[in-house]
C-alpha cells in the first residue's frame, strides 16, 4: 500500500508527534468549547480523552468538585513545564480515575500535570490562575466536539453563583447526564449492537456468543498455553480488518483495528494473519514456497487486511495506560485485541513495577505470573475501555494449569469469558456471561497449518462425539439394545471436554454433509464381535448392559424435561462408540461425568426463578490455607463407636445408606454471595403467603456439651474445644437436638457470627430428581452402565464444586460443605431413629455406614436399592469385654 493510500487512522497515529502550536481560548483549533467553560468531575470523566484534548488545544475548562471546589484544566504553561520535576505528574488513565483528588489538590495551590507519551500534555491549576500558554508540539489533533457535547461543556455548575435560583428540571437526555430512553429506542440500540458485532470466523462460536464480540463489552479468551487462545482471538482481527470482503466496495470503511501483541514480533503476526485469511500453509508462506495460486491468494488477503485499517503494536513496554492512550488516539476504532494480557501485568510482589504517581505502570519482565487481584483490576480497566469507546475489546489470558483455582475468581470482571480447550485438531469452547455463568458451548476445528480455527468438521458415521446430547429420538435411546448394525450419529453435538474428544477424521478425506434429521433407527453393534485390529478390554462381570429397550419418549414441545433423555442418550452413544464393550463405555462415561453433570445442571436451571452465582466472592475462611490444609469449615463427619455396650457377644448388622450424596442434594443452599453477620440471629423471615424463608451458610458457634455415650455427637469426631465454623445442616441438627421433639439432648448452640445468604431447598432439586429417576430405572432394568454413570455424576459434582482443576465451571465451597454436612446429618437422623425404636447403635461412619444390634432393623428401615432404602453391607459378631 502506498503512503497516499494509508488508512485515515494509521495516518492519524503516525502523525501524532508532528508539531502544532497550541491556541488559547479555543481559537484556531476548531473547538466548540468556550473559554472558562464549566464541567463537573463525573461529566469530565465520561468524555475524558476528548475534554483533555480540547484543553491541550487551548480551551480553559473549569472543573467542579463537590463542596464548591474548582480548578482549571488547560494547556501547559511555561512556568509549570519548567517546574515539571517538582510537581506531581499523572498518566491520562490515572488522572481520570483520581480526578476529584487532582481538582482538590490544584485548588489548594499545587498544579497537577497530565502526561501523554511521557510529555506534559495539559495541566490542572487553581481556578484564579490564568496560565501563559507554552507552545509545545501537540501529540494528536483533537476532533471538535459535537454541538450536543459543546452545549454540555458550557454549563456553569458553580453552586455558589446560582444558589438563589432554582434550576429548571432537566429533560430526559439533557445536560444533567442521565441516559433516559424509551423501550423502543433501547430495543433498537440492542439490534444495532448485534449488527456491529465482530465475528470470530467460526459460525458455531458466533452463535454461542450472540453474534460475536459485541461493542462496549470485554470478551476474555482463556486457554492453557498452546491451546490456541491467541489464534482464536486473531479470528476477530481478520474478520474486522477484511473490510472490502465483508462490507463491499461501496460501503463505508468500518474503522481501524488495533492488535497489541507485546513481545511478539509484528512481522510474525502479519504472516499468521495473512496465512489464516488466505487459507494457505503458514510455514510455506514464511519459507516463500507457496504455489503461484496460493501466492495470489496471500497477496489478496494481505491487501484486504491492509485496507481494513489494521494497526499492530508489538512494543514490549506496553502497559494498560499506554493501551488506553493509544486507543483513544484512533479515529473510529472498530476492535481492540490484546494478546496476551499475561505479558503486561505485574508479579504478585510487584518486583517488576515502576512506581509512578497515582498510576504506576509495569513493563514486561521476568515474572512468576500476576495474582488474581492484578488480573481482576486489569480486566476491570479493559471493560471500562470497551464501554468508553463503545467497541469490542478482546483479551487473551494464558491460564496456567497450576493456578486455575487462584485466577478463576478474577474472570467475573469480564463481560464474557470463552474457555478454550484443545486436543489435537479438535477444540471446545464454553461461553460464560458475567451475570449468568456458562450459557453456551461450541465445537471448533483447529486448522493449525493455516493458524486459525474453523467450524468443527462433520463427524463420520464411525465416530460418535462424546458430548452430552439433547434428547433426540426413541431410536437413539434404544441404541443400547438394537441389532448388530452400527448406529449413525443423530446430531453434531459439541464434545464436553477436550480430554474425551475422539480422534479427528482424515483431513484429506471427502467431508460428509452434516446430518440434519435424526436417523430412524440406532441399532447397536453385536457385543461379541470385536472390530478388526481391536482388542476388546476385559469386561467386568459387575457391569451389565441394558437387556430390554427403554420405553420410547417422543419430545413434542420444548416444555418436555430434557434431562432424562440426555442421560439415556449419553449412555447409548458411548455403548455404540465402544462397539459393545461395556467396560470401555463405562470408563468413557466416567471420564465425561463432570462436564455432563454440569450440562445437566445448566439444563435444570434454565428458566428457573432463582439466579445463582457460579463464582461469588468468598470469605477467607472458605479458602484453603495451603495445598495440604483445608479451609476453616467443619463438616461434622462422623467416626463414632459405642463404648458403652455391655460385655458379651452382640450380633451386629452393618447397613449401607443408598446414594447418600444424591439425597443430600436436597439441602438449603445460599443463592447468592454470602453476607457477614454478627450475633445469634439466624435471619429467618416470613416470606410471601406465610411461608418461612431462611438464610443458610456457615456459622461460628460455641458448641454445647454432649453427655450421651450411646449416640454420636452431631458435631462428629471432634476433640478440640472452643468455637468452630459449621454449616447450616449441622447447626439445624444441633437446634433439633436441643428441642423437646428430640428429648432435649443438649443445650442450644450459641451462634457468634455467620456468613449467610437467602437460601432455597430447590436449587438442585430438578437435577436430583432426574438423577434419582435414572438410577431407579437402571436398577429396574439391570443396567449397571447407567447406574455407575449416574453415581459418577452426582459424586463428582459434590467433590469438585468447591474448586477443582477438573471442574472450572463452578466454585462454591459453601455448597460443597453444606451438601456433605447434609449427608452426615441424614445419617445421624437414621441413627437416632433406630435408637428411638429400641435398637442399639454400635457404629456410625462416614456418609452411609450404620451398625446396629439389639433387634430387627427391618422394623425401622426398608431393605432395598432405592434412594430411601438401606441394604445390608455386612453382618458379624462383636465381642465386648467388661470395662474396668
Amino acid at each position: 500500500m502506498r503512503d497516499d493510500e494509508m488508512h485515515p487512522s494509521a495516518a492519524r497515529v503516525a502523525t501524532r508527534t508532528s508539531p502544532r502550536p497550541a491556541t488559547r481560548g479555543g481559537s484556531g483549533g476548531g473547538s466548540d468549547v468556550t473559554p472558562d467553560a464549566g464541567l463537573g468531575v463525573e461529566e469530565a470523566r465520561k468524555r475524558w480523552a476528548r475534554v483533555v484534548g480540547e484543553a491541550a488545544a487551548g480551551a480553559r475548562i473549569t472543573l467542579h468538585a463537590p463542596h464548591g471546589v474548582r480548578a482549571v484544566l488547560g494547556p501547559p504553561s511555561e512556568d509549570v513545564v519548567a517546574a515539571q520535576g517538582e510537581l506531581p505528574t499523572f498518566t491520562m488513565t490515572a488522572a481520570r480515575q483520581g480526578l476529584g483528588d487532582l481538582v482538590r489538590s490544584a485548588a489548594a495551590g499545587t498544579p497537577q500535570l497530565l502526561l501523554r507519551y511521557r510529555s506534559v500534555y495539559a495541566q490542572i491549576t487553581h481556578a484564579t490562575v490564568t496560565p501563559a500558554v507554552h507552545t509545545t508540539p501537540e501529540p494528536v489533533e483533537v476532533a471538535p466536539l459535537p454541538s450536543a457535547h459543546a452545549a454540555e461543556l458550557v454549563l456553569d455548575l458553580d453552586l455558589d453563583t446560582h444558589r438563589s435560583a432554582a434550576p429548571p428540571r432537566p429533560a430526559p437526555g439533557s445536560a444533567a447526564g442521565r441516559r433516559i430512553a424509551g423501550f423502543a429506542e433501547a430495543l433498537h440500540e440492542a439490534g444495532t449492537v448485534r449488527r456491529r458485532a465482530v465475528s470470530f470466523g467460526v459460525a458455531a462460536l458466533d452463535e454461542a456468543l450472540g453474534g460475536g464480540a459485541l461493542p462496549g463489552r470485554l470478551l476474555l479468551v482463556v486457554g492453557a498455553p498452546g491451546a490456541g487462545a491467541g489464534l482464536l482471538a486473531a479470528g476477530t482481527v481478520r474478520c474486522a480488518a477484511s473490510a472490502s470482503a465483508r462490507f463491499g466496495e461501496d460501503a463505508t470503511p468500518p474503522g481501524a483495528v488495533l492488535l497489541c501483541t507485546p513481545g511478539r514480533p509484528r512481522a510474525e503476526i502479519a504472516a499468521r494473519l495473512t496465512a489464516a485469511a488466505a487459507g494457505v500453509d503458514h510455514q510455506r508462506l514464511r519459507a516463500g514456497t507457496l504455489t503461484e495460486e496460493e501466492q495470489r491468494a496471500a497477496d489478496a488477503a494481505s491487501s484486504r487486511l491492509a485496507g481494513g485499517g489494521l494497526l499492530l503494536d508489538d512494543g514490549q513496554d506496553l502497559t494498560l495506560d499506554i493501551l488506553r492512550e493509544t486507543a483513544t488516539d484512533i479515529e473510529n476504532p472498530r476492535l481492540i485485541v490484546l494478546d496476551a494480557l499475561n505479558h503486561i501485568l505485574p508479579e504478585p510482589c510487584g518486583k517488576s513495577s515502576t512506581a509512578g504517581s497515582a498510576g504506576s505502570t509495569t513493563a514486561i519482565g521476568s515474572r512468576s505470573g500476576p495474582d488474581a487481584v492484578a488480573l481482576g483490576s486489569a480486566l476491570s480497566a479493559l471493560r471500562r475501555l470497551a464501554a468508553d469507546l463503545d467497541v469490542p475489546v478482546v483479551a487473551v489470558w494464558e491460564q496456567s494449569p497450576t493456578r486455575t483455582e487462584d485466577m478463576a475468581s478474577a474472570f467475573v470482571e469480564a463481560d464474557t469469558v470463552v474457555h478454550l480447550t484443545r486436543d489435537s485438531d479438535q477444540a471446545f469452547a464454553i461461553v460464560s456471561e458475567r451475570d449468568l455463568g456458562p450459557i453456551a458451548q461450541a465445537a471448533l476445528h483447529a486448522d493449525l497449518g493455516r493458524v486459525r480455527f474453523t467450524d468443527a468438521r462433520p463427524v463420520p458415521s464411525a465416530v460418535v462425539p462424546p458430548a452430552l446430547p439433547r434428547p433426540t429420538t426413541t431410536a437413539a435411546r434404544e441404541a443400547a439394545a438394537g441389532d448388530s448394525t452400527p448406529a449413525e450419529p443423530t446430531t453434531g453435538e459439541p464434545p464436553a471436554a477436550a480430554a474425551d474428544i475422539p480422534p479427528a477424521p482424515d483431513p484429506d478425506a471427502e467431508p460428509t454433509a452434516p446430518q440434519k434429521e435424526p436417523v430412524s433407527a440406532a441399532p447397536e453393534p453385536t457385543p461379541p464381535a470385536a472390530a478388526p485390529g481391536r482388542t476388546a478390554a476385559p469386561r467386568s462381570p459387575a457391569l451389565k448392559r441394558p437387556t430390554t429397550p427403554r420405553p420410547g419418549r417422543v419430545v413434542v414441545d420444548t416444555d418436555e424435561d430434557p434431562l432424562p433423555g440426555a442421560i439415556a442418550d449419553a449412555v447409548a452413544r458411548e455403548l455404540v462408540a465402544a462397539e459393545g464393550d461395556v467396560e470401555a463405555a463405562a470408563q468413557a462415561l466416567a471420564r465425561r461425568a463432570i462436564p455432563d453433570v454440569m450440562e445437566l445442571l445448566r439444563l435444570a436451571r434454565a428458566g428457573s426463578r432463582y439466579e445463582h452465582t457460579w463464582y461469588p466472592p468468598l470469605p477467607d475462611l472458605l479458602r484453603k490455607r495451603s495445598k495440604e490444609e483445608a479451609d476453616a469449615v467443619w463438616e461434622a463427619r462422623p467416626k463414632w463407636r459405642n463404648t458403652s455396650l455391655p460385655p458379651g457377644e452382640h450380633e451386629v448388622v452393618a447397613l449401607d445408606m443408598n446414594a447418600a450424596y444424591l439425597s443430600a442434594l436436597k439441602a438449603h443452599l445460599p443463592i447468592g454471595p454470602l453476607e457477614h453477620r454478627v450475633g445469634p440471629d439466624l435471619d429467618d423471615f416470613d416470606g410471601p403467603r406465610g411461608r418461612k424463608r431462611r438464610h443458610a451458610g456457615i456459622y461460628l458457634v460455641d458448641p454445647p456439651a454432649w453427655p450421651h455415650d450411646d449416640l454420636p455427637n452431631p458435631l462428629g469426631d471432634r476433640d478440640e474445644p472452643g468455637p468452630l465454623w459449621i454449616t447450616d445442616p449441622t447447626l439445624r441438627l444441633l437446634l433439633r437436638c436441643a428441642s423437646p421433639a428430640y428429648g432435649n439432648l443438649c443445650e442450644p448452640p450459641r451462634v457468634l457470627e455467620s456468613w449467610t445468604a437467602v437460601a432455597t431447598e430447590n436449587l438442585l432439586e430438578r437435577l436430583r430428581t432426574a438423577l434419582r429417576d435414572a438410577r431407579d430405572a437402571a436398577i429396574a432394568e439391570g443396567d449397571d452402565v447407567t447406574l455407575d454413570y449416574v453415581k459418577q455424576m452426582y459424586a463428582k459434582l459434590v467433590s469438585t464444586m468447591g474448586g477443582s482443576n477438573y471442574n472450572r465451571e463452578i466454585n462454591r465451597p459453601d455448597w460443597m460443605h453444606i451438601i456433605r454436612s447434609q449427608a452426615f446429618a441424614n445419617l445421624w437422623v437414621k441413627a437416632f431413629k433406630a435408637r428411638q425404636a429400641g435398637l442399639t447403635v454400635v457404629r456410625v461412619m462416614g456418609t452411609d455406614e450404620l451398625h446396629l444390634t439389639g433387634g430387627d432393623w427391618r422394623t425401622v428401615f426398608t431393605e432395598g436399592r432405592g434412594v430411601a432404602d438401606v441394604k445390608v453391607k455386612d453382618a458379624y459378631i462383636l465381642e465386648t469385654k467388661e470395662r474396668k
